[in-house]
């Protein structure tokens, strides 16, 4: 019983899934409304090599109900991809929110623009090219204040990005981190790449950072979601 317990617990990992394919479709089905918009920008993503950098459907809807129910108006996003991710944020915020979203590479900026004029949110959304380190340090010098960030991008760096978030968010504000599981990855005693080492040692630092409140759900693949605690 035992070695059939192991056994089931192994093959679970290799799936890099802790819930059964069938409960996430039908928590999908049940609980997730996703704009036909989004869901074609998704399945648009699905077909290039790094589709499963998206967030799932339900960490988008998380992420929209959280927005508006810590009612956050300014926003900054760390990823921004084909732009799934922003396409959930900015259906979320009011009218006058505003979303600056950050990427290194501009290749798939048309698709996600497309999808924001079609959900008629593009004039939320502000989507900045360049090094998200450089931006963010400036936005810091400027004395910008954010009321949520939201980190989906680097992995290696994301220690850097979560310590100027914490300058960059108001207090009570939250920072949400995306790929905090890395797949089950994260357990590995001694992995052999850095991103890996970096997003554990991330991991130890929140877990007990008394500058932030803090929960970790595992949700698509890991979403760690704090608030900066008003010091």
């Amino acid at each position: 019983i035992i070695h059939m317990f192991i056994f089931h617990i192994v093959k679970l990992m290799e799936n890099k899934n802790i819930f059964d394919a069938a409960i996430i479709d039908y928590c999908i089905a049940k609980g997730v409304r996703e704009h036909p918009a989004i869901q074609k920008l998704r399945e648009y993503s699905a077909q290039f090599n790094y589709g499963r950098m998206l967030i799932t459907p339900i960490q988008g809807n998380l992420l929209n109900l959280l927005i508006k129910i810590a009612n956050s108006k300014n926003i900054l996003e760390i990823g921004t991809y084909t732009g799934y991710s922003a396409a959930w944020i900015g259906l979320a915020l009011a009218n006058d929110g505003k979303l600056t979203t950050l990427d290194i590479n501009h290749k798939y900026i048309e698709c996600a623009e497309q999808c924001w004029n079609e959900l008629g949110i593009k004039h939320k959304i502000q989507a900045l090219q360049g090094d998200a380190l450089d931006y963010m340090n400036t936005f810091i010098q400027q004395k910008q204040l954010f009321d949520l960030v939201f980190i989906d991008a680097n992995k290696s760096q994301y220690i850097d990005y979560y310590e100027l978030s914490l300058q960059l968010v108001r207090p009570n504000g939250l920072i949400i981190i995306d790929n905090v599981l890395m797949y089950g990855h994260v357990l590995s005693e001694e992995p052999h790449k850095k991103y890996l080492k970096t997003l554990q040692k991330l991991n130890d630092i929140i877990a007990t950072d008394e500058r932030v409140e803090v929960c970790m759900l595992p949700v698509g693949d890991g979403f760690t979601i704090a608030r900066k605690i008003d010091i």
